[in-house]
């Protein structure tokens, strides 16, 4: 059937033939066939040719790249930078070049439809050249790698053999001097040769002459074998010159540093590094930077720099010199790198080193701002999270810092120390936090400049990634799929696609679709609970759908969530039988070649070979035909071929579609293809795709009875069909959470039990010293003070009596807990006696706790005590008796000694103080029944030296327990009535044990 067809064949424009007619595709045909669409349908977008690129065996120009070579690229899922295989390395010329220039300095050239990287909403997306503008964000290496290969230099290499000059094995005789033939790349020939880029020159008798007169630098090229004058160091051996001159240029504004030191030793290339900045070099308390007529110098030390992870910026600099104006390049290393900066250099100048010292430990104390280093394009998942944590609350604690958030959400931009630092306060885990700990470093673009003329320009196809790195920056390297889902929307047909990159999203640019998956960009966030009702808005509601599974961490879910979502719509179209198409991106990942398919392969392999008489269509999209199950292309009723250049796949087109086209497929432009349909006369035809108008992110059954949805209407009651699933599931999860919960709560009653029981042991071990040493002492221990120590013995016995019954009880709970967890369903839907069991067993603890031996102990201190206070003022009653009315300070001072949080600070202080434990309780028992008593007689009463009694004092007085007046000292007992007063017994004390603790 050719494609002219019957009038009344409905179909969608796709594009044109060879000879200009239009490209017309039979709608029902395209909504329930099986298609395959392979290769890139873009334009050879390309790299201006010598800009760097880093491979496994180096830093080289993007020509000379071999296929098969590795090189770097970025996981756009994982944010980390790895080597990749290019497949192929395609050249052409170009007159619609620009160059784009970052905020660091960086410049980088390539095409208008070059696809260069970006961040959306946590995504690393493609932009074209032509969409680029200023404050456009690029990621850039963090650190680059070096081969480290290039160990020695051949200096014969560069003179050759005459008669004043011999070459020897290992020596070159040249004049009178003798020296090494193989000139060693270490870290003394690196500082050397920075301090050449620096300041070094040459006279007419190519005599290498370095100016610098500081000590350091001077006594380290005399252990060179420089000639040491007062203004100068000069070292005259002519292969070594012309070295120097041959690979590092001349003159000021002509030196640069060669291609192959980007891969040689570290250390040489950190000598190289520390002998510039000792020559050139400007450091400061704040900051350490260069300065150089040569821009391409500069430019090769920025990226030196960048292969120890240190970040630089670049920019113009006008000084004026005799009243003229020069135009100079300053490279200054970011505040945030001068720490690893001051690791890698070793400078030879001690005023410049202790500069960068002083600088150093500034940052470190937290004195500089770091605005260089920031993380862009994370949505709002941090606002979602400062939400979620109750940060925006009015009454909360971290509302300002909620307003922080709320503020760098708006701007999408947070300094990468503060990204992490938010990212851990608020417990986001997932890509989130992977993006503030990646391989990149994100720039803005300041300039967008067209180049003028024509200029040969290349492009690398690299696998898995497609993209690399081009003088640091991370690239793109190059759908028709898209043309034909916009045309099936345009003319009211609904499809789903299974987004497996986050790349479909700009069609909701001009559609209404549902888009589906597990990022917060999404409309819904969906799991496999929410497959069945995907597939009926998708088929019975002809709602279009995008079910963006790239968002997935676990990929078993995402997995799981196609497979069910599939597996109903085939069930579902068994009765309904209506055209519809499913679009699965990546396909070879589900039905490879060579490898095992799983279950939901075989799933999309049964929809491709039976799914065509319910009248539900499959289109497969991989640029990999190679890794794509055979039979699954073979039995394709319509194929669309567009460029492709890994040999692997061309043998593909060759074995499928023929050898000529197998070589002619490589030279595809853009948008163009060979295709071949079973509705078409012709075998084979190539044709050109039209471009797509959104944003790169039995018997057949009829179209007589379909129903063309109003697409704009894709919201409301479907939304809140989608949602109340959604709300099930967090009702089911939110049940576990509390059950949890409560489980947790009792764990944590039990360790507050434990604290208080440490708590009373440690009151009562104080109990019984004060009246071992009173007893021991000149005094006696208060009436009363032995029941009141059994009261504490008691008080311990009952606190590990019910630690040891709530440990039982947890252990019978976690059962429960465990059970209610594996059906959670039930559990949500369950009778609430449970609940009402662990709540008055929770209630039970507290009310025990405020029944609290120790609380009523203290409680009735307290009371006794203003009594007293009542009594002395006069305001109690005359007729009291004087055993009521009276008190003695000692009796007071021992019984507020036996407080918990005063027994906490005593214990603390004789920790801190040379007293030992028997000492200590001496002296303090001493004091407390003679007030005023000096430090010699505390010292004599305990039978100790002065000085620890002296130390025990101090401390004693630091914890505002004790006063001193004149030489004499006594308890503060207004204080520590203060701190029993305020003291919550029912409160664990671990903080304030923590707080004391030496």
């Amino acid at each position: 059937m050719a494609d002219s067809g019957e009038d009344d064949v409905q179909r969608i424009h796709v594009g044109e033939t060879a000879d200009g007619e239009p490209l017309e595709f039979p709608t029902v045909e395209v909504l329930t066939g099986r298609a395959f669409i392979t290769g890139k349908s873009g334009s050879q977008h390309s790299i201006l040719g010598g800009t760097p690129v880093h491979t496994e065996n180096g830093r080289k120009p993007i020509e000379d790249v071999s296929e098969g070579e590795q090189v770097l690229s970025l996981n756009k899922h994982t944010y980390e930078q790895e080597f990749q295989p290019v497949q192929a390395v395609i050249e052409h010329e170009a007159d619609d070049l620009l160059q784009i220039t970052l905020e660091d300095g960086t410049e980088i050239i390539g095409t208008e439809d070059h696809s260069f990287l970006t961040i959306d909403d946590l995504e690393i997306v493609p932009v074209q050249g032509s969409d680029v503008e200023e404050g456009t964000w690029f990621p850039l290496a963090r650190e680059l790698p070096s081969a480290e290969d290039v160990t020695d230099v051949d200096l014969a290499e560069y003179v050759p053999e005459t008669a004043n000059l011999t070459i020897r094995d290992d020596e070159i005789q040249s004049g009178p001097r003798t020296d090494d033939r193989y000139l060693d790349l270490d870290l003394e020939t690196g500082k050397v040769l920075g301090l050449y880029l620096a300041e070094g020159s040459f006279d007419a008798r190519d005599t290498l002459q370095i100016s610098n007169i500081d000590d350091g630098v001077r006594s380290f090229l005399d252990g060179q074998g420089f000639n040491v004058y007062e203004r100068t160091c000069n070292k005259g051996f002519k292969p070594f010159a012309k070295f120097l001159q041959s690979e590092f240029g001349v003159g000021a504004g002509g030196k640069s540093l060669p291609v192959w030191a980007f891969d040689t030793p570290a250390a040489f290339r950190k000598g190289v590094i520390s002998g510039y900045f000792d020559g050139d070099g400007t450091i400061n308390d704040e900051s350490a930077s260069v300065m150089s007529k040569s821009p391409e110098l500069l430019d090769g030390m920025k990226e030196l720099l960048r292969q120890f992870g240190i970040s630089t910026t670049l920019r113009d600099k006008l000084t004026m010199y005799n009243g003229e104006k020069r135009q100079y390049k300053r490279l200054t290393v970011d505040s945030f790198s001068l720490a690893t900066f001051a690791e890698v250099v070793d400078l030879e100048m001690v005023q410049k080193a202790e500069q960068l010292e002083t600088a150093t430990a500034g940052i470190a104390d937290g004195g500089t701002y770091n605005s260089k280093d920031m993380i862009p394009g994370f949505g709002p998942v941090l606002n979602v999270a400062a939400r979620e944590q109750g940060w925006t609350l009015r009454d909360s604690d971290n509302r300002v810092s909620g307003a922080s958030v709320h503020n760098l959400t708006r701007q999408q931009k947070a300094g990468r120390q503060t990204f992490n630092q938010l990212v851990d306060d608020l417990d986001i885990e997932g890509r989130t936090a992977a993006l503030g700990q990646s391989d990149i470093q994100w720039k803005r673009v300041v300039d967008v400049s067209p180049v003028s003329g024509t200029r040969t320009v290349y492009d690398l196809d690299v696998a898995l990634n497609d993209n690399f790195v081009a003088n640091g920056v991370f690239v793109h390297n190059s759908n028709s799929t898209s043309v034909v889902v916009e045309e099936l929307l345009e003319a009211g047909y609904p499809v789903l696609i299974v987004d497996t990159d986050g790349e479909y999203y700009g069609l909701k640019e001009e559609y209404e679709l549902l888009h589906a998956g597990a990022d917060e960009e999404c409309d819904i966030q969906v799991s496999v609970e929410h497959a069945e009702k995907l597939a009926h808005l998708a088929l019975e509601e002809n709602v279009p759908i995008i079910l963006d599974v790239s968002g997935y961490l676990d990929d078993e879910e995402a997995d799981e969530l196609l497979r069910e979502t599939v597996r109903h719509l085939f069930a579902k179209e068994k009765k309904l039988k209506k055209p519809f198409l499913l679009v699965v991106e990546e396909c070879h990942e589900y039905i490879p070649e060579g490898g095992g398919v799983g279950e939901t392969g075989n799933l999309l392999i049964k929809v491709g070979k039976r799914g065509r008489k319910h009248g539900l269509g499959v289109v497969g999209i991989s640029q990999r035909p190679a890794d794509v199950k055979k039979d699954f292309i073979t039995q394709a009723n319509w194929l669309v071929w567009h460029r492709l250049t890994w040999e692997n796949d061309t043998k593909v087109v060759g074995r499928i579609v023929g050898s000529e086209y197998a070589d002619d497929v490589v030279d595809l432009g853009d948008g163009e293809a060979f295709i071949q349909t079973d509705w078409s006369d012709e075998m084979v035809r190539r044709v050109q795709f039209k471009r797509k108008r959104t944003f790169d992110a039995g018997a057949t059954p009829g179209l007589d009875d379909f129903e063309r949805p109003d697409l704009k209407s894709v919201s409301g009651s479907l939304m809140e069909d989608l949602g109340d699933i959604t709300d099930r599931k967090e009702q089911e999860q939110n049940r576990v959470a509390e059950l949890e919960s409560k489980l947790e709560n009792r764990e944590q009653r039990i360790a507050e039990l434990e604290s208080e029981l440490e708590t009373a042991r440690d009151v009562s071990a104080a109990a019984r010293k004060m009246a071992n040493a009173l007893a021991h002492g000149d005094g006696s221990p208060p009436d009363g003070y032995q029941s009141t120590l059994q009261t504490k013995n008691e008080h311990i016995d009952q606190l590990a009596e019910r630690v040891a019954e709530l440990e039982a009880k947890v252990e019978d709970d976690a059962g429960a807990t465990d059970d209610s967890t594996s059906d959670t369903a039930e559990a949500a839907t369950s009778d609430d006696a449970p609940d009402a069991t662990l709540d008055t067993t929770v209630g039970s603890d507290v009310d025990d706790d405020s029944r609290d031996a120790l609380v009523d102990a203290v409680q009735d201190r307290l009371r006794r005590r203003g009594e007293r206070s009542q009594l002395q003022d006069g305001s109690e009653n005359e007729s009291a008796t004087p055993d009521e009315s009276t008190a003695s300070p000692t009796e007071t001072v021992v019984d507020l000694l036996q407080a918990p949080p005063v027994v906490t600070r005593v214990n603390a202080a004789r920790r801190d103080s040379k007293c030992n434990d028997e000492a200590a309780w001496q002296v303090v028992s001493e004091l407390a029944t003679n007030p005023g008593a000096s430090a010699h007689d505390l010292a004599a009463a305990a039978g100790i030296d002065v000085e620890p009694v002296h130390t025990l004092l101090r401390e004693l007085r630091t914890h505002d327990l004790v006063a001193r007046d004149d030489r004499t000292y006594a308890f503060n007992v207004d204080q520590m009535r203060t701190l029993v007063e305020h003291d919550d017994p029912s409160k664990p004390r671990t903080e304030l044990r923590d707080q004391w603790e030496p």
